[in-house]
């Protein structure tokens, strides 16, 4: 299993409210992941605008060449990127706040 997935697995089950040092390190996990998959993202990205430039001469419309774009290899794969980098976000961001409400428990201690 990858670690988004398991990361939210853990938190829908409430698995990490009581465990800040466990956060802590997924939080840092997929902080290296979100780094990956935005390297891919960039490499993605810099081949497509030599791909556009000779495909549009191929398509009436701009939005044409972009949808041919779109299904391509590197275009499907770019859309999968984008979704998991949203989703890396959304959990980081979750994991911030199960460490931020542990922060605030111990300020109050």
């Amino acid at each position: 299993m990858d670690n988004l997935l398991k990361v939210e697995n853990l938190i829908r089950a409430g698995q990490l409210n009581n465990n800040p040092h466990l956060v802590a390190e997924y939080k840092a996990k997929l902080a290296g992941e979100f780094s990956f998959f935005m390297g891919l993202l960039e490499d993605i990205l810099t081949r497509k605008p030599s791909w556009w430039v000779a495909q549009r001469k191929e398509y009436k419309s701009d939005s044409a060449c972009d949808k041919s774009w779109e299904m391509t290899e590197d275009g499907i794969n770019e859309m999968g990127l984008r979704l998991r980098i949203k989703r890396c976000e959304k959990l980081i961001n979750a994991l911030g706040t199960l460490l931020k409400v542990v922060e605030m428990e111990i300020k109050n201690i």
